[in-house]
Parts: C-alpha cells; sequence; structure tokens
C-alpha cells in the first residue's frame, strides 16, 4: 500500500504533463492560425476576385485550421528535441517564421557539429513534409 501511495505523486505529474502537451498543441494551433489566416485571406482575395469576403473568409478558417492540424502531425515525425522547439515557442506567441528560421539554424548547426547527419535531416524533413501533404489530402 505504501509503494501505491508513493507512486501517486508520479501519476499525476505525467498526466499534468500530458495535460501540457495537449494545452501547447492546442495554443500552436490557435496561434498558426491566428498568424496565417490574415494571409491566406490576403491570398485568396487576389486570386479568386469573384468571392465574397464572407466565402473568402470562411474557406480561409478552414483552410488555416485542417494546415494548424497537419502541421501537428507532420511535425510529429521530428525527435522531441526538435519537435518542442517548433511548437513551443509558436504555442507562446511567437513567430511562425522566426521559430522555422531558428529551428532550421538549429538542424544545421547540429549538422555541422555531427550530432545530426545530412541523410538524418533530410529524411526528417521529408517524412514530415509527406505528413503534411498527405493529412491535407485526406
Amino acid at each position: 500500500m505504501k509503494k501505491i501511495l508513493l507512486a501517486l505523486p508520479f501519476v499525476f505529474a505525467m498526466q499534468q504533463a500530458l495535460a501540457i502537451n495537449d494545452q501547447d498543441e492546442e495554443n500552436y494551433k490557435t496561434n498558426y492560425i491566428t498568424q496565417l489566416k490574415p494571409l491566406v485571406v490576403q491570398k485568396l482575395s487576389a486570386d479568386r476576385p469573384e468571392m465574397t469576403a464572407r466565402a473568402v473568409d470562411a474557406e480561409a478558417s478552414a483552410y488555416v485550421t485542417k494546415m494548424a492540424g497537419c502541421q501537428l502531425q507532420g511535425l510529429s515525425q521530428f525527435p522531441e528535441t526538435y519537435r518542442e522547439k517548433a511548437i513551443k515557442p509558436v504555442a507562446q506567441g511567437a513567430d511562425i517564421a522566426q521559430t522555422t528560421h531558428d529551428l532550421n539554424t538549429e538542424m544545421l548547426k547540429d549538422i555541422e557539429s555531427g550530432k545530426l547527419s545530412k541523410e538524418q535531416a533530410t529524411i526528417m524533413v521529408q517524412n514530415a513534409q509527406e505528413t503534411v501533404q498527405i493529412c491535407l489530402n485526406s
């Protein structure tokens, strides 16, 4: 019985860690949508001037919402350290483009230092891109 009681804090800590992870993913999606929707609205408006503002907004919302989820699926292909560096900053409100640039810079440094091979990086990025594409097409 004592052993069970001693293990309880670890069970609760694990559940809390998972909840934080879920919250990070939700925050990532929210911030991703907030940052990209204006760009998608602008592009759609320019490419399809016959659409009403309401239709453009609805299509843009649907697209960026799906894209945010697909991005997370793609990032799941990355090792945890890179995944965290791609998700956590955006979840906390950081700029997506800057976060991507920072992640790419770190990966290049890791390649130069030998922590990551070019082949590993290429496979990791290709798998992520394929996952995003499959998700978007489904």
